[in-house]
């Protein structure tokens, strides 16, 4: 194959359509997870419920609604939200109006001054945390344009637009800056106004130079958007966004609001076995644990901005010495940098299977030998697990 039948063959792949990896899904971690962001948000019912969700490709129509919604990043495509935010570093004091790759009208808008910017897929795709990242690299006013929703094939999206507007709002309510973020579901004296594609901007002579002054933003803009749609176990792209956001945005208040983003953070009571089950089932690895073997001693680190709030941890405690706060204050999430030892101390061997455990005062064996001296027969189960069976 030639060079340039390799680039043809290169650039015909869609890179807008959605995959999904069932693999990195709550449900195939955690059978007790009620997770149903996905496939309540679909509006053609392209995935399918189940233990893990399916997609059915045939189906999707990519208006990637469920890669912002997804808590832990298993739907896979590219967005436009990486040349949106490059594109935003070199507008200065207008109002830029977000549309959709299927707004009828796209070239009028609210006002001769604004700047439209047209992606593909459903202005849902982008998500609270890319809203926040525009408002971090210093757009003041962004209009989101729901106008022709109401004819839309899309049009159950509508409300999640909404809403995600609605949570940004709240969350720059205890910023000190100037900014504004809403959604138009109608304009009344539409006018023309400049239209730039989110990959393809057009840029004048006078663009290139502001560019080239403002090489910082751009660099700022890259980064917000590295590592969003790396493999690892992590948290979905809206988080990650938001996370980005907030670090460059200093001067918010330890007011602004929490709630909806599904944050959480835990304690770790004396019963924690050092079992280290909590941080390898983590899907985000907000919970870490660590042993060393040599010094016989272990911890526990969490990471209240990488948790998501799921309850594995909860679920697979035998010991039942993990206890969330789905409430924490933002001081609780953003106060640290690092993440923080939750539990620490000292190792033991147990004397009958010489596994490794926390010492603990007048305790010599493991959880799991004594449970099997008490019952040779049973199956040991996660005390949590067993309330919720019976209840």
């Amino acid at each position: 194959m030639s060079l340039l039948n390799a680039a043809e063959r290169f650039a015909s792949i869609d890179r807008s359509q959605i995959t999904l990896d069932p693999k990195r899904c709550l449900h195939a971690q955690d059978q007790h997870s009620d997770c149903a962001a996905c496939f309540e948000i679909c509006p053609v019912q392209a995935i399918v419920i189940g233990n893990p969700p399916s997609l059915d490709s045939e189906k999707c129509e990519s208006c990637l609604a469920c890669l912002p919604v997804c808590p832990v990043g298993a739907f896979h495509a590219d967005d436009d939200v990486a040349d949106l935010l490059t594109s935003a570093t070199y507008i200065e004091d207008q109002t830029v109006e977000l549309l959709c790759g299927l707004h009828p009208h796209p070239e009028s808008g609210v006002g001769s001054e604004s700047i439209g910017i047209q992606i593909h897929g459903c202005l849902a795709g982008l998500g609270t945390g890319a809203l926040l990242a525009l408002s971090a690299l210093g757009i003041k006013r962004l209009t989101l344009r729901a106008d022709s929703c109401s004819d839309c094939k899309w049009h159950s999206l509508h409300s999640q637009l909404h809403l995600q507007t609605e949570k940004a709002t709240r969350f720059l309510s205890a910023s000190e800056k100037d900014i504004s973020i809403t959604c138009v579901d109608e304009i009344e004296t539409p006018v023309e106004r400049p239209l730039w594609g989110a990959k393809n901007p057009p840029l004048s002579r006078r663009d290139l130079f502001r560019m080239m002054a403002k090489q910082g933003q751009v660099a700022l803009a890259r980064a917000m958007e590295n590592g969003v749609t790396a493999s690892k176990r992590q948290p979905g792209r809206d988080r990650l966004r938001l996370l980005s956001a907030v670090s460059h945005l200093p001067e918010l208040a330890s007011s602004a609001s929490l709630n909806e983003f599904n944050f959480a953070t835990l304690t770790i009571s004396q019963a924690c076995t050092a079992c280290g089950t909590c941080g390898r089932a983590c899907p985000t690895e907000a919970l870490r644990f660590e042993k060393n073997d040599e010094a016989m001693t272990y911890r526990l680190t969490f990471s209240a901005q990488n948790c998501i709030g799921c309850n594995l941890c909860e679920h697979v405690c035998q010991a039942d010495a993990i206890t969330l706060n789905h409430v924490p204050t933002f001081e609780e999430v953003f106060g640290a940098k690092e993440a923080q030892v939750v539990e620490s101390g000292s190792l033991v061997r147990c004397e009958r299977c010489k596994s490794l455990m926390a010492a603990r005062d007048g305790v010599k064996v493991c959880p799991l030998c004594e449970y099997r001296r008490a019952h040779p027969f049973g199956s040991m189960m996660p005390k949590k697990v067993l309330r919720e069976s019976r209840s």
